[in-house]
């Protein structure tokens, strides 16, 4: 399964914010911290509080940071208030194989979230997948 680039850069923002918790940012200053456009952070941010992952908050003391604590929030909230969350295979087929073709894309679908769902954004922030692979042994 592919995500957009929209979700992507979902995941970059709360992550980012998830590192500054629980201090407010500003919404201007995120395109230079996640390389992410202002227009683009703009929508993204805007949706993110549609789902109430992100409080908004406009005038001189305001900002944006997380609805909650980044322990408390999963890579998989993000990924569902951007992708569609439904399984795209039809179970009203009509043979055996067609049957077993859709529950096996039926569970890939699901195994496709799972990872998502433990992964909360503070362990994100704190250790991002791949970065132990990335440091040299010693």
């Amino acid at each position: 399964m592919w995500l957009n680039q929209q979700t992507i850069d979902a995941i970059r923002i709360m992550a980012d914010l998830a590192s500054r918790w629980p201090e407010r940012a500003r919404a201007s200053d995120l395109p230079e911290v996640t390389g992410i456009t202002l227009m683009n952070v703009q929508k993204t941010v805007h949706q993110l509080g549609l789902a109430q992952l992100l409080e908004t908050q406009r005038g001189r003391n305001g900002g944006i940071r997380l609805a909650r604590a980044p322990e408390a929030i999963s890579v998989g909230e993000i990924v569902r208030a951007f992708e569609p969350t439904d399984c795209p295979v039809s179970f009203l087929a009509g043979s055996e194989t067609e049957h077993a073709i859709s529950h096996l894309l039926f569970r890939a679908h699901r195994g496709f979230f799972q990872p998502l769902e433990t992964m909360t954004l503070d362990q994100l922030a704190r250790d991002p997948p791949g970065r132990q692979a990335a440091r040299p042994a010693p």
